[in-house]
């Protein structure tokens, strides 16, 4: 079965190639910020009841097949019927007793999402999503539409003295009537990982 799987940051031991075959920890994201069309509705499945190192319930681990993924915010054993997606987070990678999930990466792509240049900062337009294909996951992939920047040099310097360190909200300010008015902003990759289903 594909199963979609929500990348707001590129795993940092591989790139999620497609064709590949990756290892990974996943997250159960029962309201992700995606349009509907893109997420899995009435999916069952079994849940455990997963326990902290005080024995008290913390989250549930939730199959189908050979997928495994955390989902927090419920305790129930059983079969479960869940919406959403699945989503990657790296801080699973640190409790090593949390089961993997492998499967073969299918599809990847890049979610843009449009924004509205507000007064002090850009504001996300609702229902304002779009994906573009790619062939991995490689973060240098999320890039806004349009560039502002040019291209940097590897051995460029600054000038002494000229080099000025500003937040986001500072720059938007400084900048704001020079920007569009809109723009899309790459959030991150969303992944059809094929995970083999029940025998």
């Amino acid at each position: 079965m594909l199963w979609p799987v929500l990348l707001d940051t590129a795993p940092r031991d591989t790139t999620w190639s497609l064709g590949e075959q990756v290892s990974t920890r996943l997250r159960w994201l029962d309201a992700p910020d995606l349009p509907e069309d893109l997420l899995l509705h009435q999916i069952v499945v079994r849940a455990g009841t997963l326990l902290d190192v005080d024995g008290q319930p913390w989250a549930q681990l939730i199959e189908a097949g050979d997928l495994r993924a955390i989902r927090e915010g419920d305790h129930r054993a059983g079969d479960v019927t869940l919406d959403g997606c699945l989503g990657f987070d790296a801080f699973l990678s640190i409790i090593g007793d949390l089961p993997v999930t492998v499967g073969i990466v299918r599809r990847v792509r890049v979610v843009h999402d449009l924004h509205d240049r507000g007064t002090s900062e850009w504001i996300r337009r609702p229902g304002g999503a779009r994906l573009t294909d790619v062939p991995d996951a490689c973060p240098t992939r999320l890039r806004d539409e349009p560039s502002f920047g040019e291209p940097v040099p590897d051995d460029w310097e600054p000038e002494p003295g000229t080099l000025q360190i500003m937040s986001p909200e500072e720059y938007f300010r400084s900048a704001r009537e020079h920007l569009p008015a809109e723009q899309w902003q790459a959030r991150g990759f969303l992944v059809d990982l094929e995970v083999a289903g029940p025998a």
